[in-house]
């Protein structure tokens, strides 16, 4: 058994195919199976079995699979604790952070990182809670900063701020005129809301069928920028996080509160339980913590 036919184990588990592992791993189809044939002829089990032309784990590949994953972080974690070893560099930094938090919270805090560790190499992969959090859960990312909930078994959380939503509406809306807003008001105005496969998009949507009511949702777009220059243009309103708040005067959006509780959703920041983190990841913790972390 050896590292690199774990390796290509578990990308085909992950990809669910041996073409698809073979390409992300940069060797050819023939050559991995033919090393996930050894793996199997050395611990005399098979890892899979093909129902209808799809690869399944055996009881024996899902043991496999869970041990390989934690063999293949323990190594990563090793070389990363022995390369940190008299360094100034900081070490690596893996982060993985929401496109509706990335904008607001990234700038400030990698440039802090920076002037302290300005050698630090700093990855940042942005994406939706299901991708950041199965990411790290295989010891790909150091650090998250996500929205509850989502599976924490396999890291410490630490609560940052809880982030409130707001209607967001064009200045010359009447809505506008509003100190806050019944969530009937909103009958039948055109909705512009992220696309579904973000968090934030479905959490504003269980709070409006939670209030028995049905956006009229005229548009989806996939960042939070589209759909501040969507009301901007006067195409729609929508109901957008405190933290994306323009502090710009100029600014043709107001930012008003539904009436009765307040929609929210909390903040956290996730390092995987029991795993290495360089220097310069804990500086970007306590950065994040400083700048983000509420009483």
């Amino acid at each position: 058994m050896h590292l690199h036919q774990l390796k290509y184990f578990v990308s085909i588990v992950d990809t669910g195919s041996v073409t698809k592992a073979a390409e992300h791993c940069f060797i050819s189809q023939p050559s991995i199976s033919q090393q996930l044939s050894k793996l199997e002829d050395s611990i005399g089990k098979k890892l899979f079995s093909r129902v209808k032309g799809k690869l399944i784990l055996t009881d024996a590949g899902q043991v496999m699979y869970e041990q390989a994953q934690k063999i293949l972080t323990d190594v990563e974690e090793a070389k990363h604790r022995v390369s940190d070893v008299g360094e100034t560099s900081g070490g690596v930094v893996a982060i993985g952070i929401l496109p509706t938090l990335a904008p607001f919270i990234l700038p400030s805090t990698l440039l802090a990182l920076s002037e302290k560790y300005p050698e630090a190499i700093v990855t940042v992969r942005e994406e939706v809670s299901e991708a950041i959090v199965d990411a790290a859960a295989r010891g790909e990312l150091d650090i998250l900063i996500e929205v509850l909930p989502f599976d924490e078994t396999y890291f410490n959380i630490e609560p940052l701020f809880c982030d409130e939503f707001y209607v967001a509406v064009h200045q010359d809306a009447p809505l506008a005129k509003l100190e806050a807003i019944p969530i009937n008001a909103l009958d039948d105005m055109p909705f512009i809301l992220l696309e579904d496969i973000h968090c934030l998009a479905r959490q504003v949507e269980q709070y409006c069928f939670s209030r028995h009511f049905m956006p009229k949702v005229l548009f989806q777009a996939s960042q939070l920028a589209t759909v501040k220059q969507l009301i901007e243009l006067q195409y729609g309103i929508s109901v957008l996080p405190s933290i994306s708040i323009d502090n710009d005067p100029d600014s043709s959006i107001r930012y008003i509160k539904l009436e009765g509780e307040t929609p929210s959703r909390d903040v956290v920041l996730a390092t995987a339980k029991d795993r290495y983190i360089s220097p310069a990841a804990e500086y970007f913790v306590s950065i994040v913590k400083e700048q983000y972390q509420t009483a």
